[in-house]
């Protein structure tokens, strides 16, 4: 190797990164360093972004396993060899770790898809081996058959034949020599095909938990596309879901997660409104008004709807906006949806803050009574000025539910 050809070093590992992660950058680091190239020039090589290979290498980020294979098969070929089992386990246990100290659903929903892909594998290696032990007990019990034809014979004739007795005792011998070697062999290859038949009934209900699991990871699918418009959208970020979810078990974390989601159900049945989208601890909801989006908001902060998920430990943050939506592939886009996300991580716990442009909104509704809308009388507190990181200088408003006086607005 030339000296041009020599590949960049890579930068020394974080002295704070978890120890799972650790594990799995130096692992890749070792395996990256045998193809003697640069990340720049591996990065032209597989058609990858090299910022996202440095930090999979410097363990600031999780690779996805398809990364990790992909690595291991060019550094085999780069060596002529194969790929090893061990190896391959080794970093399938030590990414399975990494992904796990994450702690949130879709962490949980990529680490139980890889796991169902495995326990598939195994399933199907399960059947070959079944498939072939069944053969071999069949050829087995055929010769063994035969074997016993031929002793009956030869003792048919043993008794015929006095004066072949010398060989026919020899070739007796023989064959019951290969019936004694045939019955333990068809008894080896019995209790194996069991344990293959037990181990494939096993491995498939494996893959039938999984399969549940990764459906209720998933949720429900999206039936209607968002469309976009002017509407009033909220942010709910669950204040330590993140860390409740690393303390629960996977079975305990799938209860959760349905929990909230009837509860965003009997929430969107009172309102009409929309919940399309969770991230992590954060659940996306639209509005058609803003009384709508408002009586939404208050649903969910308030303590009857906490009570249905009391195992939670975390309260409601909330932030809410009204104006002009933008909606792609499942994805809301917008600087309401931007300011609505900003207000939530800045809300007081249990607490709604909203923008001024929804309050003066709600007003306007509550004036013309329209009919059918949803929603008590609210309030609306203007909160100190603050910078909001991206959007310049807003004043957000304390939004709640009014106990005496039903009007709102700026001035009130």
């Amino acid at each position: 190797m030339t000296h041009e050809n020599l590949p960049a070093l890579l930068r020394p590992l974080d002295g704070e990164l978890p120890v799972e992660a650790r594990n799995l950058a130096n692992s890749l680091r070792v395996l990256f360093n045998g193809l003697e190239i640069s990340v720049r020039r591996y990065a032209v090589r597989c058609s990858r972004d090299a910022g996202a290979i440095s930090r999979y290498l410097n363990g600031s980020r999780i690779p996805p396993w398809e990364f990790i294979l992909d690595l291991v098969r060019d550094v085999a070929a780069h060596r002529g060899e194969s790929i090893k089992e061990e190896t391959l386990q080794l970093l399938r246990d030590q990414h399975d770790a990494a992904v796990k100290t994450q702690g949130n659903p879709a962490s949980l929903l990529r680490v139980t898809q890889l796991q169902l892909a495995e326990a598939d594998r195994k399933s199907q290696q399960s059947a070959i081996q079944i498939e072939v032990l069944t053969r071999a007990l069949q050829d087995r019990q055929t010769l063994l058959g035969n074997v016993e034809l031929q002793l009956r014979e030869l003792r048919h004739r043993d008794a015929l034949v006095e004066l072949q007795i010398d060989r026919v005792t020899e070739e007796r011998d023989e064959l019951l020599s290969q019936r004694s070697n045939l019955q333990s062999e068809v008894a080896a290859l019995r209790e194996e095909l069991k344990r293959a038949t037990l181990r494939a009934q096993e491995l498939e209900a494996e893959c039938s938990s999984l399969e549940t699991k990764v459906a209720a990871l998933e949720g429900p699918e999206e039936v209607e596309a968002l469309a976009p418009g002017v509407m009033a959208v909220g942010i709910l970020d669950l204040v330590g879901f993140t860390r409740l979810s690393k303390r629960l078990d996977e079975k305990e974390l799938i209860d959760l997660i349905e929990r909230v989601r009837r509860v965003c159900a009997q929430v969107s049945a009172m309102t009409g409104a929309r919940f399309f989208h969770t991230r992590n601890s954060d659940i996306s909801f639209v509005a058609p008004t803003a009384r709508a989006g408002a009586e939404t908001a208050v649903l969910l902060s308030e303590s009857e709807t906490n009570a249905m998920l009391e195992d939670l430990e975390a309260e409601p943050q909330i932030g809410i906006c009204y104006g002009q939506v933008y909606a792609t592939a499942g994805i809301m886009l917008g600087t309401v949806v931007a300011l609505a996300e900003r207000l939530s991580s800045i809300a007081p716990r249990g607490k709604i803050l909203a923008d001024s442009v929804l309050v003066e909104q709600l007003c306007a509704e509550s004036a013309l009574h329209v009919p059918g809308e949803v929603g008590d009388s609210y309030e609306a507190k203007p909160m100190w000025q603050r910078p909001v990181r991206g959007l310049g200088v807003v004043e957000p408003w304390l939004l709640e539910r009014a106990s005496m006086n039903p009007g709102i607005g700026p001035g009130k």
